[in-house]
Formats: C-alpha cells, structure tokens, sequence
C-alpha cells in the first residue's frame, strides 16, 4: 500500500496512521510534487548559475557568511557542513521518533522550496521504506537554525554513513550499503544545508510527546471518575449546570461529560441534598468534595485546549517549509527564518506546565485515596483488613510506599515545568543571538511524560485496590477494560508485599496500549 505525498496538508491523523500501518504502508510523491520540487531547483540552478552569492552553498555558514566559497567547491562544501555538524552527545532518540524525524523532512523538502533535487528525495523515501532510520543523539540543538546538529546525522545518513536502526537494531549503513541494501547519495550544491536547517527533530519528539500527553490526559479522566465512585464523590460537580450552563470552556465541558459518562455507566448516584440532614451539629453527608474531584473537569480543561492548540501548530510546522535560503517554483530567493523553533518551543513549554497539573493531580487525588482522613471509610492505605483481627490490622501498610513513590515522582515533573524557551543565549559568535531551544524544551517534556505514565500505573493500581475493597462491580466497558488489564498484572494486594515489578510492568502495559490506539510510539 502507498501512502502518497502531495501538496496538500498531511494531518496528525494521517501520520498517526502511517505509523501504526508501517509495516504494510510505503510512501510515495504525488506527480505535482516531482513538478514543484524540480521547478524549485530549476531556480536555484539559475541563481547558482549566474554566480550569484547564495548563503552556505557560496558563502559560508552562520557569522561566517560573509566569507566567500567558489563554486565549484560548494559541493564539497555541503559534505564538510554536515561532518563538522556531528557533535551530538546524551541518549539517542528512540527509532519511532527517528522514523518520524525522517518522514518530516521529506515532507519539508517535498514541498518545492528548497532547491534540491528530486534524487535527493527519493533516496529519502528509499531510507524510510526499507525502514532505515538515523541514530542521533538528543542533545545539541539551540532549536534556532534549525536542529543542526541532530538532522546532521541524518545526512549523514543520507550519504551512506553512520548508525542506523535497521530491523530493529542498530547497526553500521555501511554495512548496508556493502550488502546493496542502500546507496549512497551524493550532495548537490545546497543538499547537505537543506537537510540540516530545519526544526525537524524537535517536531518529531513533540509529536511524540503531544501524543503520549493525550494518552495519559484520557488517562485522568477514567481515574477522576474511578475516584468519585470509590470514595462516594458527589457527581453534579461533573454535570451540565456547572461545566456547560454556567461556563462554556470547551475543555472544562469535555472533561466534566467524560467524567459523567464513566460515571453513568457505573450506575453511580449521590445522595440528594434534600436527604441530607443536620445532626449534631454535623450534617450526615458531604455536600461537596474537596478541590482536587470536585475542580478536576477545570484543571483537565485548560490542558485539553492546550493540546488542541498544540495540534495546530504541529500540523501547521509539519506541512511547512523549515529552511533557509527558499528558492520559489518561478524566479524568488529569500532569506528567512523559517528554521527557527519558536512555535515547537512555546508548545513544549505549554505541554510541560500541562504535565506539571495533571501529575499533581493525581497525586492530590491519591492522597485523597490513601489517607483514612479523606477516603470515606476505606481502610488506611488501601491495606486489607478483611479477617484480621484489631491488634494485626496496624502490621499492614498496604500502598502506603505507592503514593510516596508518586509524590516524589510528582516533585520532579513539577520541577521541570519551568520554561526553557526563556532561557535564551547568544550563541555561533552572536549570529545565532536568539534561539527557541526547542529541542531542549521537547527533551525535557518526554523526561516528564516518561514520569508520568509511572505516576498513572501506580494511581491505577490504588483505584483498583479501592473498586475491589468496596466490592465493586463495574458495569462500563470502558471501566471493565481497564480494570481487567490493570488485574492481568497486579493482583489485588492481600498483604504487604513488593509492588516495584509490577508497577513496571502494568507502565509498559499502558504505552503498548497508547501506541496499539494510536496516540504514541516511544
């Protein structure tokens, strides 16, 4: 089957889909892509032609742009830019965002403003068909003129050399290439620049990460509604009167009708205020719950507009053009700073102030949980009572150690929250005197993402404990779901025992689940 890529826009549905059909589905370019693509060279040529200065393919790169290159030496010029830029360092991307990475770029390049050559394209398309995908490390991009030194190696690439995935594991494309499995592809005057200066790589971890946020934002509403059902919450926080009738968020109205629906489908019913009476002084029931149930549809409603507006700008960043010079289909040459990373920086920043709420939600909501003071009758850290007689039942400490774990986990995404697009610095002898650490912002994002899917493991495991202390039979079937795939890992906790290899288990559970619906790849 072919995927075909053309002039239009290529949604994050799209992409979501060529992902999870990679195995049968190849990419291919529309014929109106081969025309934009050859007329955009065709342009270039003219300008290269007539000896006119053309940034990094006769001159130099970034403060040295107004030293002057000859000609005929801009092709080695090209591979020298591409060597000196392989200075990565950290842990590699995994090969699912390098795969991505790839697919971007071809879809950058494809879109005839780059002034390559159409061989140059389809030895991409070769890369990632037969599934070769870069190795690069995630450190090194200032996320200004593009991810230079990430998209570097996958120039490398391009020309035959360096690590790859490959039927994955990594190896050796020399290797490949000596068996006939690759090519190489030799630069053509503005190749190797087009290749790096773009933001690529930082768009390929957002994606990511925006789609494992999804996943995990999803996630948070089930568990809200697993809450109000075993510590007896009052539903109306989550009903219509509140979320739609009074204020019109949208995303404060989707959370609240998630909830509701999980709810419904429980059966679930509060006690009518009209039933609740004064005694003592006391009244009998609660008329509201605290902040961290009762509020939950406004915490998880900015974060569901904020991913909405995140996917705008990841579509937008995906089907444009991250270059620079640009070269038109007619006769235009710009220089620009298309390559500059400042949409997927201020995402990331968004997405891990998100991050930051959501974690101290479910930790604000699990300590609601596991603290006798505020679980309505179930017992002290969801420890099990049953047949113990008074004197043993203080020996069990059930999940106590879960929701430490959680709150500390919690204190490291809360502390990575901090913008780094703020932290901007002159850099490359003050040519590059701004830049979007995009990149960095993205790195950062996927450390809390990878936290907090540990943070979600463990909360399940508490909620499932609770549903089965109460005795509760869910009737939903999204609820049932769930509960069985928690219950395929973790047994109800009968007495104290280790739970760190379980929790581990139920965590990679939830991503393969992710990546099985869609949201993620990591």
């Amino acid at each position: 089957m072919k995927f075909l890529i053309h002039s239009q826009k290529i949604t994050l549905a799209e992409i979501s889909k060529l992902h999870a059909e990679n195995n049968d589905l190849e990419i291919d370019f529309h014929e109106e892509v081969i025309r934009r693509v050859e007329l955009s060279e065709k342009n270039f040529l003219n300008y290269f032609e007539k000896k006119t200065p053309i940034y990094g393919v006769t001159t130099g790169f970034g403060d040295s742009c107004h030293r002057s290159v000859r000609s005929e030496d801009s092709q080695e010029l090209q591979d020298n830019l591409v060597s000196y830029l392989m200075m990565g360092s950290g842990k590699n991307l995994s090969q699912e965002v390098s795969a991505s990475m790839l697919l971007f770029r071809i879809v950058s390049l494809s879109r005839g403003f780059s002034g390559v050559s159409v061989k140059l394209l389809q030895k991409m398309k070769e890369l990632y068909n037969k599934k070769i995908y870069p190795v690069v490390p995630c450190e090194g991009s200032l996320g200004a003129s593009g991810d230079l030194i990430p998209l570097a190696y996958l120039a490398n690439n391009v020309r035959g050399q360096g690590q790859v995935y490959y039927q994955n594991e990594i190896c050796d494309l020399e290797d490949l290439v000596a068996k006939g499995i690759y090519t190489p592809h030799k630069f053509r005057p503005k190749e190797g620049l087009a290749l790096v200066n773009g933001t690529t790589s930082m768009t390929a971890l957002s994606y990511h990460n925006y789609q494992l946020s999804r996943y995990l934002t999803e996630m948070s509403m089930l568990a809200t509604g697993w809450l109000c059902l075993t510590i007896h919450g009052r539903k109306e926080a989550f009903g219509s009167l509140v979320n739609n009738q009074a204020k019109s968020f949208s995303g404060q109205g989707m959370a609240a009708a998630r909830v509701r629906e999980i709810l419904e489908n429980e059966d679930y019913a509060t006690v009518q205020y009209s039933q609740i009476a004064q005694k003592d002084e006391h009244v009998t029931h609660l008329v509201q719950d605290p902040y961290s149930l009762r509020c939950a549809p406004q915490v998880i409603g900015p974060v569901q507009e904020t991913l909405g507006l995140i996917q705008q700008w990841l579509e937008t960043e995906i089907n444009g053009v991250s270059d620079n010079p640009l070269f038109d289909q007619e006769n235009d040459l710009a220089n620009g700073g298309n390559f500059y990373g400042g949409y997927l920086a201020h995402s990331m920043d968004y997405l891990k102030i998100c991050n930051a709420n959501l974690a101290d939600l479910m930790d604000r909501q699990l300590t609601l949980l596991i603290s006798e003071k505020t679980n309505r009758g179930l017992t002290p850290n969801l420890a099990n009572w049953e047949n113990l007689s008074p004197e043993k039942r203080h020996l069990r400490h059930g999940l106590k150690a879960v929701h430490q774990n959680v709150s500390a986990v919690t204190s490291d995404i809360m502390a990575k929250a901090m913008p780094n697009s703020i932290f901007s610095r002159s850099s490359e002898s003050h040519n590059q005197d701004k830049v979007s650490l995009g990149m960095t912002a993205a790195v950062q994002c996927q450390e809390q993402l990878e936290s907090m899917v540990t943070i979600m493991a463990c909360y399940l495991c508490c909620l499932a404990q609770a549903i089965d202390l109460r005795k509760i039979e869910l009737k939903g079937e999204v609820s049932r779901h769930y509960y069985q795939l928690i219950r395929s890992h973790i047994k109800f906790v009968e007495k104290d025992t280790r739970l760190d290899l379980s929790i581990a288990k139920l965590r990679e559970v939830l991503i393969t689940e992710a990546r099985e619906k869609g949201y993620v790849f990591v």
